[in-house]
């Protein structure tokens, strides 16, 4: 009788193992650069916290075009653990204010205390309560130096910005080395099309962290014993 095969998108949907039942875990995360590193942490008793952001950009004379933290998102990998915070400011155009406002159904007079430092006081509980290894992201470089110049604004510690103290892991870097041989990069919209993951909803951050949920849910899979 021939063995029915399963669809990708079928496998990488399969529920996965609940690491919080393991009593050994490592209390200190080693860098990784390949996705062979990727795929044995994935099957491993590590916790993974997926992040992204999106921005707004400072319409304000003061700071023409700075780069602002607009949204901010965060899942654990393999468990139902998830963040999603928006920022709303008078620093927005008129524009983006109404868009906000709009999606999230709030009076202006309510979006007014989604700020930044109400934002992160909670993105910093949930961090702090999950004690993640490693934080993923899909290329950190903007992700991590906003977030950071965020922090400066509101004058936190350096002590209190557990982000810092977690092992990145920058997904996208590391598939663009380890999978297309170059350094400039594949974005997270088209690495998606390439493993036919849906993902209708591009550029913001709660659907992002998803996909790239599901791109590690593939790099954990055996693929030399799907491709025989």
């Amino acid at each position: 009788m021939q063995k029915s095969k399963t669809s990708l998108s079928e496998l990488i949907t399969l529920e996965r193992p609940n690491w919080q039942q393991t009593q050994n875990k490592a209390t200190s995360a080693n860098a990784v650069t390949t996705l062979k590193q990727v795929h044995e942490i994935v099957n491993g008793p590590a916790k993974l916290l997926s992040l992204d952001l999106e921005f707004y950009s400072d319409c304000q004379p003061q700071m023409p075009g700075t780069t602002r933290l607009g949204q901010i998102a965060g899942r654990v990998y393999g468990e139902d653990d998830a963040f999603n915070y928006y920022v709303f400011s008078s620093r927005m155009t008129a524009k983006d204010q109404l868009s906000l406002l709009k999606r999230l159904d709030l009076r202006y007079s309510e979006a007014e205390r989604l700020t930044v430092a109400s934002v992160l006081k909670k993105v910093l509980k949930f961090i702090d309560r999950v004690q993640p290894d490693y934080l993923v992201s899909w290329d950190n470089r903007l992700d991590l130096s906003v977030l950071n110049q965020e922090a400066n604004r509101l004058q936190l510690a350096q002590t209190s910005r557990s982000w810092t103290r977690i092992q990145p892991l920058d997904l996208e870097k590391i598939i663009s080395s380890d999978v297309f041989d170059k350094s400039s990069g594949i974005s997270l919209a088209r690495m998606c099309d390439l493993l036919r993951l849906q993902h209708p909803q591009p550029h913001l951050a709660d659907h992002d962290v998803l996909m790239i949920d599901k791109i590690l849910q593939f790099y954990a899979l055996d693929l030399n014993e799907l491709l025989h």
